[in-house]
């Protein structure tokens, strides 16, 4: 029978119904299929970005402890505390580069307190660190502060993008301990980037202010996702951080915000011009990086493309169920075709998914609710030594040591199990230490565990390195600590002895300095003798004419004749106690001492030699008094030596003439020249050591000098002595001057009757 057929405006409404539900079908069904496809690239994005960001942490901590251990060794101590030394930078430079290839670390360098490199591991390369100031770098400054230091940028020197960990130099002195430098491993961050060029997009990080400093493609490194403000751009100079990279801003326009935190975003000008891609992000609080993944769009639109044809077909089967057979077997076809698609999507979907297990570093190894193992990817194959046939059926615990199987079956009774350190088996019987985690699986087929290994064989060595090198730093410091002590008391014993020895060397200088003015005064005896025989042949002469005189009654003229031998006896006087003046013992104890009177005191023991040799004197100072702070007796002593050893040295000249000078300031100078022939330039720098003389044999001693030397030095001055440039020997003595006392004391009483 005949189908009833619909009225002509009914049909025409069909014909426009049909296509129009079928684009509106087609249109929310690829909507629907966008967001689908969008929340599996975020999925997968951020399972990329979780592992990325573990591999990231595991590469860059496990060489944080390195800075600390070098900075603690003795030789890197002794190499900052004495930069002098080439040998010891030398050794530090080898063990740096010995170091250096077994962490397998770019560089290690020490810099000073400055922040200037004195050795380094790259000492013998053109790009070598060594003489290079890095004080500006903030690792440099944090490790001053005592902190650890962390730090990544280019190198100044190299251009090699790196991470950077510091730590102080602590060395122990008599306050207790500074910061005399700071240790620097320097790690490439390259090789992290060289992991990610098999990931399905764009992986790159950022710092804190938008610059890329790592990416998967190298057109993104070292350019910024925004522009730099002149701040930030100042800072990253004043820190050197990217060393004059030019950083250009990226041409990224950014389409919209999804709800789970993730964006679109295009390219514009550059190497991924019109490229669409799905932004995932994730933070790397401890290193103040900001991680994104791009994913393209491709599979998006290949998604929409089929859901819409998904819709138009279910559309379809929807308009022509009412059909005849040929549709209806038209319309089966279709669905097998379809299903086709679905299960080729899906295989490709798992074997994504497990490509991305097999390409983890972590070992992952799947168990049945027996705990019987199903599957282990290849990283899980390399570290037990074993390949999924050869264990398949197998418990867990029996790839393990026979002590940790009790801790496997307690895992699998929580949800989400800590980890745990578990040693495993290899088919030779080696071991290896293996850090473990168990959690749970979601799976069609029933209750499954996922065991999750990761390989610490290394991080066991540098723990059981670490605890070798502490032990031998308490055996070394314990040897140091009893070497100390020994020096201590060979040091406290040397002490005593230097304080008796100079104890007994200030006994002698004085008993020289008395034995010189002895022996001034026996070369005085000559001219004294001379002094006093005059006035005694005259008293004689007096006291006879006064007898005769009283006899003869002339008692005026006997009055004068006595009074005339009153002078001739208080002259002897005189003579006498300038004698007993020189040759008494000077005291300790420094006072204000006029030079003017100290130099008359010494021109007055040389009177009658220097009017018998006709020596002409020159008196050349301020008409007042100069004082300087000194003792007066050994001042006079010194001022006698001076005066007669220019009266020995002028005895061959025609017209000797001797220059007396004063030159008052803060400090005195006293200048004693003469016109004789002058000190040979040979004796110049000997003329003050002890027994040193140029006279002939029986002459001198050759103290004088040494010892008026050192009263100076003892009165805090200093004596020189040179030639003058119109001839003759120049002796100049330099003394602290004093204030003029309020009140003179009044001279000893050999001085009052002089």
């Amino acid at each position: 029978m005949q189908a009833t057929r619909l009225p002509k405006r009914w049909r025409r409404l069909l014909l426009l119904l049909v296509p129009l539900g079928l684009a509106v079908s087609v249109w929310q069904v690829s909507l629907l299929a966008r967001e689908e496809a969008l929340d599996a690239l975020y999925a997968e994005g951020r399972n990329e970005l979780r592992l990325s960001a573990a591999g990231v942490s595991a590469y860059l901590s496990r060489h944080d402890y390195l800075p600390h251990l070098l900075a603690s060794r003795e030789a890197v101590r002794y190499a900052v505390t004495h930069p002098g030394d080439p040998a010891a930078v030398m050794r530090l430079n080898r063990l740096f580069d010995d170091f250096r290839g077994i962490a397998d670390v770019s560089d290690i360098y020490l810099l000073d307190d400055t922040g200037t490199t004195l050795a380094a591991s790259n000492w013998d390369l053109p790009h070598s660190f060594v003489g290079q100031n890095y004080g500006f770098r903030p690792y440099f400054l944090d490790a001053m502060q005592g902190r650890m230091g962390r730090f990544y940028g280019l190198g100044t020197q190299s251009g090699e993008r790196g991470y950077y960990f510091s730590a102080p130099v602590r060395v122990t002195d008599a306050q207790g301990g500074h910061i005399a430098g700071v240790l620097v491993v320097k790690v490439l961050v390259a090789p992290l980037e060289a992991n990610w060029t098999s990931l399905n997009g764009e992986l790159l990080i950022s710092d804190e202010n938008g610059v890329v400093f790592m990416a998967s493609s190298p057109a993104l490194r070292l350019a910024s996702l925004r522009p730099l403000q002149p701040d930030e751009r100042e800072h990253l100079d004043a820190t050197r951080r990217y060393d004059g990279a030019h950083l250009p801003t990226l041409d990224l326009t950014r389409l919209g915000r999804r709800s789970d935190g993730s964006r679109l975003m295009t390219f514009g000008d550059g190497p991924l011009e019109g490229e669409r891609f799905l932004s995932v992000t994730r933070e790397l609080p401890t290193l103040g990086w900001r991680m994104r993944m791009l994913k393209p769009l491709h599979s998006l639109e290949s998604a929409q493309w089929q859901a819409g044809i998904l819709a138009a077909g279910l559309y379809g089967v929807v308009i022509l169920a009412g059909g005849i057979g040929w549709q209806r077997w038209r319309l089966r076809r279709e669905r097998e075709l379809f299903a086709n698609r679905e299960r080729r999507a899906l295989a490709e979907g798992q074997a994504r998914v497990r490509g991305i297990i097999d390409r983890t570093r972590a070992g992952l190894l799947v168990l049945d609710e027996h705990a019987a193992l199903t599957y282990l990817n290849p990283t899980a194959q390399a570290l037990f030594g074993h390949t999924p046939q050869s264990v398949e059926g197998r418990h867990l615990t029996e790839l393990l040591s026979p002590a940790d199987a009790r801790s496997i079956a307690a895992l699998r009774h929580t949800r989400q199990s800590p980890a745990i350190e578990v040693l495993a088996l290899r088919p030779g019987g080696d071991g290896i230490p293996l850090e473990l985690t168990v959690s749970r699986l979601v799976s069609p087929h029933g209750q499954r565990w996922l065991a999750t290994v990761f390989d610490i064989s290394e991080r066991k060595a540098q723990e059981h390195a670490l605890a070798r090198a502490r032990d031998q730093l308490e055996q070394r410091v314990a040897e140091r600590t009893r070497d100390l002590l020994a020096s201590n008391q060979r040091l406290s014993s040397e002490i005593d002895e230097r304080k008796r020895a100079e104890a007994s060397l200030r006994q002698t200088q004085d008993e020289l300095v008395q034995a010189a003015k002895l022996a001034v005064l026996g070369q005085m005896a000559a001219g004294i003798n001379h002094e006093l025989n005059q006035p005694l042949a005259a008293i004689r002469a007096y006291a006879e004419n006064a007898r005769a005189f009283i006899e003869r009654g002339r008692h005026e003229t006997a009055d004068a004749n006595l009074e005339q031998i009153v002078e001739l006896t208080a002259r002897m006087a005189e003579i006498s106690a300038q004698l007993k003046q020189f040759s008494r013992k000077s005291g300790d104890n420094l006072t204000p001492v006029s030079v003017q009177a100290s130099f008359g005191y010494a021109l007055r023991l040389y009177r009658s030699r220097l009017v018998n040799a006709g020596v002409t004197i020159t008196r050349d100072w301020p008409p007042g008094d100069v004082w300087v702070h000194a003792d007066l007796v050994r001042l006079e002593q010194v001022l006698v030596n001076l005066i007669g050893n220019a009266l020995q040295a002028m005895s061959e000249t025609p017209e000797p003439h001797l220059w007396l000078r004063i030159h008052p300031g803060e400090t005195v100078r006293i200048e004693v020249r003469d016109n004789g022939p002058g000190i040979a330039e040979a004796h110049l720098g000997r003329v003050f050591e002890p027994f040193f003389t140029t006279k002939a044999t029986g002459k001198g001693l050759g103290l004088g000098l040494s010892i008026s030397a050192r009263i100076i030095d003892d009165l805090g001055g200093q004596l020189d002595a040179d030639n003058a440039e119109s001839g003759g020997a120049c002796f100049t003595i330099t003394l602290p001057a004093c204030a003029e006392p309020a009140t003179a004391e009044p001279p000893p009483e050999e001085e009052r009757h002089a």
